[in-house]
């Protein structure tokens, strides 16, 4: 799993309180987070900077020397930086729960978008589209 992305009991741990309680604050948006094939998944800066502020997570732990950040990532990469099973990764591919496209039979998605999305806590799948289709 990519070394800022933490799981609910990761979260829990560095914020100090039990798994319930990170789990309600994820799910109510205190705690920003995204659910991911039912997975919790949590970006430290960005849990950092909700409970204790923009200066203190400024002075956490930086990404390990020599960490090159991808962009463009496959099935396989996507799946060990979320911590979650190929399989898993594919289905939610195939669903368009996760942001990517094919590229020939080859699923390509932009790690910077989806990192983005959990530190914002928002959800990976992008809203419906609302039907602007007037009928008269």
């Amino acid at each position: 799993m990519h070394p800022q992305l933490l799981d609910l009991e990761g979260a829990a741990d560095v914020i100090a309180v039990s798994p319930n309680t990170a789990r309600r604050w994820a799910a109510s948006g205190q705690l920003p987070g995204a659910r991911i094939g039912g997975q919790w998944r949590f970006w430290l800066p960005a849990v950092l900077e909700s409970v204790v502020g923009a200066d203190a997570a400024a002075h956490a732990q930086g990404l390990p020397e020599g960490h090159i950040e991808p962009s463009v990532v496959g099935v396989a990469q996507l799946a060990d930086l979320l911590g979650i099973h190929q399989r898993t990764i594919a289905v939610l591919l195939r669903n368009g729960d996760i942001p990517a496209r094919k590229a020939g039979y080859l699923w390509r998605a932009y790690w910077p978008e989806i990192r983005d999305r959990i530190a914002a806590g928002q959800p990976l799948r992008d809203p419906a589209e609302p039907d602007t289709e007037v009928n008269t």
